[in-house]
């Protein structure tokens, strides 16, 4: 169990014993915004090349299409963001050297390096959709 406020009755054994997905010291948050951000290129780009190849003329109904996924998949990198902030202590200091070797040293470095990630991932994804925005026909 990580921190005493962890601590909660139960009948099948502290809550350490089944940690969460993303929780304490799990380091899916830190891959979970890129997964993200991959899963919309992958799915933008099939998108465009199946509607180019299938109608073929303009991409004004899937660049909407795609604008909408990016705002859907933007939002869930800022809650991840928030997460890495909260639960992680995570800052946006970039010179900020983390050199702690305790759990809270580790909980910050996850965090720092998920918050950055996650921005990293919005831009990423604004970089997919620009495209899509600016052409105008297969």
């Amino acid at each position: 169990m990580r921190y005493e406020s962890d601590k909660q009755p139960g009948p099948y054994g502290p809550p350490g014993d089944a940690p969460r997905l993303i929780g304490q010291g799990s380091i899916w948050i830190m891959a979970a915004a890129p997964t993200i951000w991959a899963v919309h290129f992958v799915a933008s780009y099939v998108l465009a090349a199946v509607w180019c190849a299938k109608i073929g003329a303009s991409l004004v109904t899937p660049a909407w299409i795609i604008a909408a996924m990016g705002l859907v998949c933007a939002a869930l990198i800022v809650w991840l963001g928030v997460i890495a902030v909260r639960r992680y202590g995570g800052v946006f200091v970039i010179f900020e050297e983390i050199t702690e070797s305790s759990e809270r040293g580790r909980d910050r470095f996850i965090g720092h390096v998920s918050l950055l990630l996650c921005i990293l991932s919005v831009v990423a994804i604004g970089f997919t959709v620009i495209p899509g925005l600016i052409l105008g026909s297969c």
